[in-house]
């Protein structure tokens, strides 16, 4: 197209304007004459004059016409260029503000909209003007904001919310602008939950204008927590609601989510079918619902929920406050269905009936407790899903769900609280070192005197070197011997010194004997808990079953002895064995007598008058055996079943013959043997929970230390 020269008839015109007017038109005249043809840049250049007379400062919106014109008509034919034109000598009419912000975002809007929309998004801004300052700042801030708004939603998503926005003008114009704000920022990103979305904003317009706002701020956050394929289903809940007048609809959009949230997504779409039964009968049990279910669901599984939200809904049918009441679990009827419906059992409940079980068995006074007061303490207990106890109360975890129905939870309860009764009621914690075993020969002092002359021996070597060395090197050398530990052992490999911090308890001076105190330990904790069980078993008949069906259930997640390094599956026998199971173990062929003994040394325990003191002999002695045992593992075919329920009686002399050869054996193959592993405790037995006898000797001393009689006070960590 060609280019022609400005007409003196319409500078003449534009000169009756501010120059700025006609600066800007003769900039704009060349790229729009390279466009246009000669009578429709005349037309253009007129439709500038028409826009800068309609009003007194309507000249600033003919200055934003013409500058421009050159990038809008890049996009649009003619005809359409025109109808763009005419849409703001129009809103010129009204307003030269308008006009202009409608000019200033045509330059983003166009390459965006299609040209028939244009008239009709000119209008929507052009809605929202009713005379007044603020009702003009709105339109204008409609317009600035519409290019984000047509570039990421359709158009009649823009139509929805410029109307929800006009409705919000006439409650307040601050909250609409603030909305509008909103809306741009958030409604991009809502994908198909944005038609619901708005249908719920524009039913809140009459019962809860205000509640728009804040439901703007939430929903990007809220609709996180809800599976995709339901969030249309729950925003128009909202909408329903809304419709009937509910109140406080953000806190529904906030609760609701996250009640969903925490079911599962594939239940979703079940909880809000229940919900639309409630809304089809009492809109206002909704809520109330939605903000129950997530500690109803903590006490009863998905399947139970609908019988006892059946039970709420015929209430609600004869009593609406009353369903209200049940579904907020304010009702003694709710929580009495959920009593009755839940799985899981809490300590609170049953800690008074404990309590009396367990000063029944023992006849002390024993304390119930939660495990999570022992974890506070911070000296030593770390895990509050497993029980124990510190010599005084029995600490049990706060919730059990082991078993589908409550009975056989409170039945585990039994027998945890049993067991650490048992520690007790049967000595665990009241371990002498010099107090003789009934059922084995003592070797304790014998070890230790031998354990200190050779460590004295040692000493006396090292200061006759040190000596050597020094005189040798001069008076003045200062010389220094380093040692090194083998593993799990002190700082030195040997036991700690009478006196020490180690033996300040007797439990501790037994421990000070051994190397590798994780595995004498262990060996400790498996064989008293056998001895435990075995006592349990004869004196409380009455808890029989029901331990016995915990040790089946704990025997089913054991690990298998076969794939574990040998001194851990030796470990790993004994645990078997102390959870009655003594036929069909498997046994490593090469070392059958040394799991033999090792099953002749537990039944040594399985007596009634074996005694804490027969433990720590037995752990002696098992030690002995497994410490000479390379802890690698054995081929599958050198492993074979045995039955081990009448491995037949000890015998002293059997035992030192045996541990003289596995010695040998031991020195043959030398240290550090090619396959062989680290030494790791075994998976705790849930049932029997955390036991340390140490740690409560050392707290039962340091109390009796501090001469503070009866009750004693908490052990802290800072008294520790």
């Amino acid at each position: 197209m060609t280019s022609s020269a400005p007409t003196p008839e319409i500078e003449l015109e534009l000169g009756k304007l501010p120059a700025a007017v006609l600066e800007t038109y003769q900039e704009a005249a060349g790229p729009v004459a390279a466009a246009f043809g000669p009578d429709e840049v005349n037309l253009w250049a007129k439709e500038g004059v028409s826009i800068g007379s309609q009003t007194i400062r309507s000249w600033e919106a003919a200055i934003e016409y013409y500058r421009v014109s050159p990038q809008v008509c890049r996009f649009l034919s003619f005809p359409s260029f025109m109808q763009w034109a005419r849409c703001g000598t129009y809103l010129a009419q009204d307003s030269p503000t308008l006009a202009v912000a409608f000019f200033k975002s045509s330059v983003a809007i166009v390459p965006n909209l299609r040209p028939q929309y244009i008239p009709r998004w000119a209008g929507l801004g052009r809605s929202l003007y009713k005379g007044t300052w603020k009702s003009s700042t709105l339109a204008a801030r409609f317009f600035e904001v519409s290019p984000e708004l047509v570039r990421n939603l359709p158009f009649w998503d823009v139509e929805v919310f410029a109307s929800l926005i006009e409705a919000m003008s006439y409650k307040s114009y601050d909250v609409a602008a603030e909305c509008l704000t909103l809306g741009k920022d958030v409604l991009p990103g809502m994908g198909r939950e944005r038609e619901p979305f708005l249908a719920m904003a524009r039913a809140l317009i009459d019962t809860g204008w205000r509640e728009v706002k804040t439901c703007l701020e939430l929903v990007p956050r809220a609709l996180q927590h809800v599976d995709e394929a339901q969030t249309g289903r729950f925003l128009k809940l909202g909408e329903r609601l809304a419709k009937v007048g509910l109140r406080d609809t953000s806190r529904f959009l906030a609760d609701g989510t996250q009640a969903l949230g925490r079911v599962p997504p594939g239940n979703q779409g079940y909880i809000l079918d229940l919900c639309d039964q409630l809304a089809a009968v009492a809109p206002e049990a909704v809520p109330p619902f939605l903000r129950s279910l997530d500690s109803v669901l903590t006490r009863i599984t998905v399947s139970q929920l609908d019988t006892w939200y059946q039970h709420g809904m015929k209430l609600l049918q004869d009593n609406p406050e009353s369903g209200i009441a049940f579904f907020k679990i304010e009702s003694n009827t709710s929580e009495s269905i959920l009593e009755t419906l839940s799985s899981s059992l809490e300590l609170d409940r049953v800690k008074g009936i404990l309590r009396l079980y367990c000063r029944a068995l023992s006849g002390a006074g024993v304390e119930i407790m939660n495990t999570q007061e022992l974890v506070r303490r911070n000296i030593g207990w770390v895990d509050e899903d497993t029980a124990s106890t510190d010599g005084s109360k029995v600490f049990l975890p706060p919730v059990v769900d082991h078993y589908p129905n409550k009975q056989d939870n409170f039945s585990w309860f039994k027998v945890v609280s049993t067991h650490q009764v048992g520690h007790l009621e049967f000595g665990s914690f009241e371990f002498e070192f010099d107090r003789p075993a009934t059922q084995f020969e003592d070797r304790r002092h014998g070890l230790e005197t031998e354990i200190l002359s050779r460590r004295a021996a040692e000493q006396a070597t090292r200061q006759a070197m040190a000596d050597l060395a020094r005189e040798l090197a001069g008076e003045d050398a200062e010389i220094t011997f380093v040692e090194s530990a083998p593993d799990g052992a002190a700082d030195t490999g040997m036991p700690e010194p009478p006196g020490s911090m180690r033996t300040y308890t007797d439990i501790g001076r037994f421990m000070a004997l051994f190397d590798n105190g994780k595995l004498a330990f262990d060996l400790f904790t498996v064989l008293e808990d056998c001895r435990l069980d075995y006592r349990i078993k004869v004196e409380y008949p009455g808890i029989s079953r029901a331990a016995s069906r915990v040790q089946t259930e704990t025997l089913d997640k054991r690990p298998n002895i076969e794939e574990l390094p040998l001194q851990q599956a030796m470990v790993e026998l004994l645990i078997h064995m102390s959870l009655e199971r003594f036929s069909g173990l498997p046994v490593p062929e090469e070392y059958e007598e040394a799991a033999v003994m090792l099953s002749r040394i537990l039944h040594q325990l399985r007596t009634a008058a074996a005694n804490v003191e027969d433990t720590a002999e037995a752990t002696l002695r098992a030690y002995e055996i497994i410490s000479r045992l390379p802890n690698q593992t054995e081929e599958d075919d050198q492993w074979q079943d045995q039955d081990l329920e009448e491995p037949g009686e000890f015998d002293e002399e059997e035992f030192q013959d045996l541990v003289n050869r596995l010695q040998a054996d031991m020195e043959q193959r030398g240290e550090g043997q090619e396959g062989e592993e680290g030494y790791e405790s075994p998976e705790p037995v849930d049932y029997r929970g955390d036991f340390k006898p140490e740690m409560v000797q050392l707290l039962t001393r340091l109390q009796a230390d501090s001469g503070d009689p009866g009750e004693a006070q908490p052990m802290t960590q800072e008294m520790l």
